[in-house]
């Protein structure tokens, strides 16, 4: 199953989705070998926000003011939440994911394959 990446909630916290729920992410540091930073998912989420609120919130996850501002406004289940048009679950100014978003939309979401290029 392919999970994509769709809100940086700080610089080490992350979270993406697949079809059957969130998936709370840290970034995690190269290994001995070098390489690059990559996402591991730490938490699983197929039901309500204040769930995955409170995992965030268990696992010690840092969220920055744009990140809890749409966690905030994001409807109450992920059911809601995935049968929202990617246009409002991605709403411009509220998706960290690249830092920047402009126009309407924010940026489409990566796949797990394109982490790469936002992990350095």
């Amino acid at each position: 199953m392919t999970d994509t990446l769709f809100l940086r909630l700080s610089e080490k916290w992350a979270l993406a989705y697949d079809k059957s729920q969130w998936i709370v992410q840290r970034r995690k540091a190269p290994g001995k070998k070098g390489g690059q930073c990559r996402w591991a998912n730490v938490a699983f989420v197929a039901s309500r926000k204040d769930v995955l609120l409170r995992v965030l919130g268990e696992k010690g996850a840092e969220i920055e003011p744009d990140a809890q501002e749409y966690l905030q406004a994001m409807p109450h289940t992920f059911r809601e939440w995935i049968s929202m048009p990617p246009g409002r679950q991605f709403k411009a100014g509220h998706s960290v994911m690249t830092g920047v978003a402009v126009g309407d939309h924010a940026p489409a979401p990566e796949s797990s394959q394109d982490r790469a290029k936002y992990a350095a």
